[in-house]
């Protein structure tokens, strides 16, 4: 027994290590980081005829779809426990950290792949493409955030001191985001068929995450299945934050931050073993 404890705790170590190396790497390569957000930016929005409002234009056309689905057709009424009777301002406070950690995930399955000259014909940090992904997203989120603060304004008058919990749940949601952006992006690199299994797997996270639909409509013996959920804790913290709901986030919090650290430690373990084949299998 406490050989099999030893030999855990080196593990536990080395792991440790390595996750150290890693972010120590992309601190010192941060001005090529801010070059490849930039970058990322400029592919995006320039030349098209609007450019950057199309960060605005695709979240609220998506919101007016669901709202319009879920509360005009299927007249899904929310109960008291929503905070708000306005479908469409909750339904925002919900999209919006879902959108951002899907789209920064669902990007970044293919970025290595997408990049191989940069990664086969010189000496690149390619762990820095995903996190470039991952901090264009979040400019992209600020906007989006900026849309549903405006929102509970408008309905409320006022945002309440709530809304300071708000940049923790971004944090955290971040922490995890890299950490599955860093998983898929290397393994997407040996096993390609990863991006077409991402692209099923997002589309049923979302309905199994209580986004358009309260938690407290899934079955009680089934409800344990949404604490399984990180995007559960999520979105329910950014409703609380957002719409000023009284209760306890530390919970959450707790359980946000414990997945954000094993997720980035794991995804950025992974990374790092695999980097070393990047040249040759692309």
């Amino acid at each position: 027994m406490l050989k099999i404890f030893r030999m855990s705790f080196h593990k536990l170590l080395s792991l440790k290590a390595v996750a150290l190396r890693f972010a120590r790497e992309v601190i010192s390569n941060r001005y090529m980081l801010q070059c490849l957000v930039l970058r990322d930016l400029k592919s995006r929005y320039t030349g098209s005829f609007i450019g950057v409002f199309w960060a605005v234009i695709h979240p609220i056309v998506t919101v007016i779809t669901y709202s319009y689905i879920f509360s005009f057709v299927m007249k899904v009424k929310l109960g008291p426990e929503a905070g708000t009777n306005n479908f469409l301002l909750w339904l925002l406070c919900g999209l919006a950290p879902w959108i951002y950690f899907s789209d920064t995930v669902q990007r970044n399955v293919q970025i290595l792949v997408d990049n191989k000259m940069l990664i086969t014909k010189s000496l690149f940090p390619s762990e820095l493409l995903p996190l470039s992904i991952l901090l264009s997203s979040l400019l992209n989120h600020a906007i989006m955030f900026g849309i549903v603060s405006i929102a509970a304004i408008i309905v409320y008058k006022k945002l309440t001191i709530l809304i300071l919990y708000l940049p923790v749940y971004i944090f955290l949601l971040s922490l995890f985001t890299i950490g599955v952006s860093w998983l898929v992006s290397s393994i997407n690199v040996f096993f390609r068929d990863l991006s077409q299994i991402l692209t099923v797997v997002i589309s049923m996270w979302f309905f199994y995450t209580p986004i358009v639909y309260q938690s407290s409509m899934v079955p009680e013996n089934l409800r344990f299945l949404l604490k399984l959920n990180p995007m559960y804790y999520v979105v329910e913290g950014y409703r609380l934050s957002l719409l000023g709901i009284e209760q306890r986030h530390w919970k959450g919090m707790l359980l946000l931050l414990i997945l954000g650290i094993v997720s980035s430690v794991v995804g950025g373990f992974v990374f790092k073993r695999l980097k070393p084949d990047f040249a040759e299998m692309l």
